[in-house]
């Protein structure tokens, strides 16, 4: 019987116990994700196995290592109130970022150490498109990931693209009627990249576009006891990088120049909507000259560095935080 797929849905739930699968169900559907992809990452084992025959046949191959690699993509919508979690949050916790609630002010996010093994169950599932519609669930647990939170130009929404890591754990039917439905997601418009403020070192600029990148190396912890031979998935680096799109200002207002020359760091900060990124010690690396609508523009490679007691609002281990409202 061939299976059509006609739709897709992907569900999240933070796992208690690292690499330990959760059972999903509907309340865990809460999140609305687009442009899923999922590819399942299966090592072959000693696929060129032979024995001696005396011929070119060959052997059964063991399997290998069973794991997965997959992606997807959510708006920046605010949570239920301005200092409870989006909950778009907990894959950013799966990237690392540790929450911290501002009662009644905001809710902020951090890469912090204490986040490395904040890993999630996922499952992608099919679903046909005949009448009594089946689910094809691809299971995967000891799930980490990295993420991209970017805005295209200005008046774009804000997006946060993610690329997700770990163990393989199954593939199985999903009747219909058990096919979990979505449940209670933030309903807020996404946020846009307008009506907002961009800084560098405390002055403003035409800031046209940018993408920061939270730099995290995903491996996964091999392990012989596991079925799939994965424990979970882990982030073994951090190197957070920013590209940022602004109009030339004059040189005496910003001189990317002698920024790179004199290793000079600042503080960025971003507004858009009821958000904030803030990195507290911003260093320009590299820049570009390009077009800006026929105007002369720069492209600014920016490195993100320890915070190291600048930013008194921000734990000293932190390169950055998005913030929802405000700390106090």
């Amino acid at each position: 019987m061939a299976f059509n797929t006609a739709k897709k849905i992907l569900i999240a739930k933070r796992e208690s116990t690292a690499g330990t699968a959760e059972s999903i169900a509907s309340a865990d559907f809460d999140v609305r994700m687009y442009e899923a992809e999922f590819t399942p990452d299966i090592a072959g084992g000693d696929e060129e196995s032979k024995f001696l025959t005396g011929d070119y046949g060959g052997d059964t191959a063991i399997s290998g290592t069973r794991g997965a690699t997959f992606s997807s993509m959510t708006k920046l919508s605010q949570g239920a109130t301005i200092d409870t979690a989006p909950k778009w949050g907990k894959l950013l916790e799966s990237c690392g970022a540790v929450g911290t609630q501002y009662v009644a002010t905001g809710y902020g996010f951090e890469p912090l150490q204490a986040g490395d093994k904040q890993t999630s169950t996922f499952a992608n599932i099919e679903i046909s498109d005949d009448g009594t519609p089946v689910g094809l669930q691809d299971s995967t647990k000891g799930v980490m990931g990295n993420f991209t939170l970017s805005a295209e130009g200005v008046g774009s929404p804000v997006k946060i693209a993610y690329e997700w890591k770990g163990a393989f754990a199954s593939v199985t039917d999903v009747a219909n009627g058990s096919i979990p439905a979505l449940t209670s997601p933030d309903t807020s418009v996404g946020a846009n990249f307008q009506n907002g403020d961009v800084t560098i070192g405390g002055t403003s600029f035409c800031v046209q576009s940018f993408s920061f990148n939270a730099g995290n190396s995903i491996e996964y912890l091999f392990c012989p006891s596991e079925a799939t031979g994965i424990k979970y998935a882990t982030i073994v680096n951090r190197v957070p990088t920013m590209t940022l799109s602004m109009i030339a200002p004059t040189a005496s207002s910003y001189n990317p120049y002698d920024v790179i020359k004199n290793n000079t760091s600042a503080e960025v900060v971003i507004t858009f909507g009821s958000f904030t990124l803030t990195i507290p010690v911003a260093q320009v690396t590299s820049y570009s000259k390009t077009d800006v609508n026929g105007r002369v523009g720069y492209e600014l490679t920016i490195k993100l560095n320890r915070n190291s007691g600048t930013n008194a609002s921000l734990q000293d281990e932190s390169t950055w935080q998005l913030l929802q409202g405000a700390t106090a």
